[in-house]
């Protein structure tokens, strides 16, 4: 039955010509694309799996594979802040703006040769949504009632409220924007055999080695895809992707290690790139755990942790310090944010009266390594015991997850609208509450913000959150969302590393 309500049409965005040219880092436009040939992209870690309910969250790795195996219905062009046309091609809002209707691209197939419709996009959504479902990131979509498919090519999204992060949301790279096949999630292969409709089709996982994915021959858009393959590799030690990189056995790598990158910027061999974007590195202490559950313990923590000391030492300030996760998009000043203050840090330790010991979960990446250390150097100058638990990338965020542990290094993602993951991340009942953060006015400020549609006011609001996070101090930071990528000149056509995620969907390879 055809939609009644009134509507006002928001966009009707390009064609797949677009799309290609706007996947193009600016200076590559000029250049021609070659056909044909392998890049190999180095990650950190591997992928939890490509199924939300058993992957749970994608991390930026994650989202690298994923993005050449699956899509989300619109794409996000950051260059020019506005989302584009990809599954959806128009969109627009009711009245009221609680009922959004996604028009969907004629012609799509999953690469096991089934066809994609509105059925496919209402049957992931409402899994995800369903609290029954545990999706680690329902809070953050919670705006979502309920999603219909009108006919094939039309679905609904009923709203709980007008919501300003839509059109961002459905631009997703994270677990719950890419739509996975129905049919391989029913057969219980999505998670580890991924089939989506994304321009080149999972091929092979050989566990702690490579992800392999090859052209899809059928994708809807296949004239803008220049590679045949592209091999994920394994990597998780920086040092031996940046040597892999030099020697040419891959293509492009993602770092975040301050000497790595400082190398690379004077290596006249390799290409470096960078995008500044939202999101933090951050530090999380979980309130429901003695001592965190003491507010002197965690103020104690704030002012004894020294975020600039890590940027200069292990970083070597290729990220800024920040005291928020908005970036660019918003100036919230301090924010309430404790700063390095050995002096302060002892009053609240001498308040809580009782020797204070934790143990810090810590990735066994050097990383990881210099983090924990440092932690331990600060925390004992403030007389404060820390006992490191190094552990993979894998189970640190398994434990953070299932709330099984004390202190844990995690981040802010880079979003367009930071809006829904502060709701998600500081809300009283939120499911992705991971600190356990319990604060009463913040919950009432998250309320109407999660309904809010004028942007500056919600930027504000946003800031009035962050302030009162800060001042719990459940969650600390570690530098902002700056993020590295490097590649080797004979790989094109690569944008910046948005959100830290590498994008070589449409690149090509000179020989």
């Amino acid at each position: 039955m055809k939609p009644t309500t009134k509507r006002r049409t928001i966009t009707c965005v390009s064609s797949a010509v677009t799309l290609a040219v706007l996947a193009i880092a600016g200076p590559a436009l000029a250049q021609e694309k070659v056909k044909g040939g392998t890049a190999t992209v180095a990650i950190e870690t591997e992928p939890n799996g490509f199924e939300p309910l058993e992957g749970r969250i994608f991390g930026q790795t994650g989202s690298t594979v994923a993005l050449a195996i699956e899509e989300p219905l619109l794409r996000w062009n950051y260059n020019t802040g506005e989302p584009e046309a990809l599954l959806a091609t128009e969109w627009s809002v009711n009245d009221d703006q609680t009922v959004w209707t996604l028009k969907l691209r004629e012609g799509v197939k999953f690469h096991d040769g089934t066809d994609f419709d509105a059925g496919d996009v209402a049957f992931h959504y409402n899994r995800l949504i369903d609290p029954e479902n545990k999706f680690a990131g329902r809070t953050g979509i919670a705006a979502i009632k309920e999603v219909k498919a009108i006919d094939d090519l039309t679905v609904e999204f009923h709203l709980n409220h007008p919501w300003s992060a839509f059109l961002p949301a459905m631009a997703d790279l994270g677990m719950s924007g890419p739509i996975p096949s129905p049919e391989q999630i029913e057969k219980g292969e999505q998670n580890r055999s991924p089939v989506g409709t994304g321009p080149f089709k999972f091929v092979e996982w050989a566990s702690g080695d490579r992800i392999v994915v090859e052209k899809n021959p059928e994708y809807w858009d296949a004239d803008s895809i220049n590679l045949d393959k592209i091999v994920f590799r394994v990597l998780p030690d920086t040092q031996t992707r940046y040597a892999s990189l030099q020697s040419g056995q891959v293509d492009a790598i993602w770092t975040d290690r301050g000497p790595t990158i400082v190398e690379a910027q004077n290596d006249p061999k390799v290409v470096s790139m960078f995008a500044d974007g939202a999101g933090a590195a951050t530090i999380l202490l979980n309130d429901k755990m003695p001592p965190f559950d003491d507010p002197n313990v965690r103020a104690a923590i704030a002012h004894g942790w020294n975020q600039e000391a890590l940027v200069k030492i292990s970083f070597r300030d290729t990220r800024p310090s920040v005291t928020h996760p908005l970036g660019p998009q918003k100036d919230c000043g301090e924010a309430g944010y404790r700063a390095f203050d050995q002096a302060k840090a002892k009053e609240y330790v001498a308040a809580y009266g009782k020797p204070i010991e934790f143990n810090f979960i810590n990735t066994t990446t050097p990383r990881g390594r210099e983090l924990g250390e440092l932690m331990q150097q600060l925390m004992k100058g403030i007389g404060i015991t820390v006992n490191l638990e190094p552990v993979d990338q894998t189970t640190l965020v398994k434990r953070v997850l299932s709330r099984d542990y004390q202190m844990s290094g995690w981040r802010f993602a880079d979003d367009v609208d930071m809006g829904p993951s502060l709701i998600a991340t500081g809300k009283s009942d939120s499911n992705y509450n991971l600190t356990g953060m319990n604060i009463p006015e913040l919950d009432k400020i998250a309320v109407e913000l999660e309904s809010l549609t004028d942007r500056e006011k919600s930027l504000e609001m946003q800031c009035d959150m962050i302030e009162l996070m800060n001042q719990d101090a459940s969650i600390l930071y570690m530098g902002g969302g700056r993020y590295w990528a490097f590649t080797s000149p004979r790989l094109k056509g690569v944008d910046k590393p948005w959100g830290g995620i590498i994008d070589v969907t449409r690149a090509w390879v000179e020989n």
